[in-house]
Parts: structure tokens; C-alpha cells; sequence
């Protein structure tokens, strides 16, 4: 494999590995009157050398309506908005007003996994 094919799939493995689009995650935390959870993410990231971090705790996700009341240990799925959630109010359209994209920060809790 020539040394432009590496860089090329290492490019593109490298924006793959970027993009957070579903998580599994166990609940930390449940508010049931803010609907919204802290969880943690099963997932685990390892660097060039094969060391393994945990992803950060995420903080107030929104729980989907339709997934009910959770319990601290439940292992729920986590999916990411494309786009910043900070500036959405209700149904309203809105302009993210961000670059960030698939970001951690942006979860939302859309089912338990059992």
C-alpha cells in the first residue's frame, strides 16, 4: 500500500472517529421533571499508542418523550444532533448559531436497550 493510500485511509478513519452520531451509555442520573439524564458512554476511545480513554460524562441529555421514566444503571442509546441544540425552544426554527457538529454535548436519550 503506498504511503498516500495510509494517509488517505487514515484521513478519513480519523473524520470517521470524530463524527458521534448513537452511543450505548448507562444512566448516572434522572431528572423525570426536566425529562433529562446524565449519562456516561460505554464507549471507549484508543489513541496511536492502544491506551484507552472513557468518553466524558454527558450532562442533561434530553430523554425523548416516548422512552418513559429511567433508573440510575439503565444502558440506554444515545444519538447525536448534527447540529448545537443550545439556541432550540420547542418547535420553534432556529439557527444553531455554532460550528458544532456531532458533538458530545448534544445527546439525546431515545431509547433503553434491555
Amino acid at each position: 500500500m503506498s504511503k498516500g493510500t495510509q494517509f488517505t485511509e487514515a484521513l478519513i478513519r480519523n473524520i470517521k472517529l470524530s463524527l458521534h452520531v448513537a452511543a450505548p451509555a448507562v444512566v448516572k442520573k434522572y431528572d423525570s421533571g426536566a425529562h433529562t439524564a446524565d449519562v456516561e458512554p460505554l464507549f471507549m476511545s484508543a489513541d496511536s499508542d492502544g491506551n484507552l480513554d472513557e468518553w466524558p460524562l454527558i450532562e442533561d441529555a434530553n430523554v425523548l418523550k416516548h422512552v418513559g421514566d429511567l433508573n440510575v444503571g439503565d444502558v440506554v442509546l444515545l444519538n447525536f444532533a448534527d447540529r448545537a441544540l443550545d439556541e432550540m425552544n420547542g418547535s420553534e426554527k432556529f439557527d444553531p448559531d455554532s460550528t458544532r457538529t456531532h458533538d458530545l454535548t448534544d445527546a439525546f436519550v431515545v431509547g433503553v436497550i434491555e
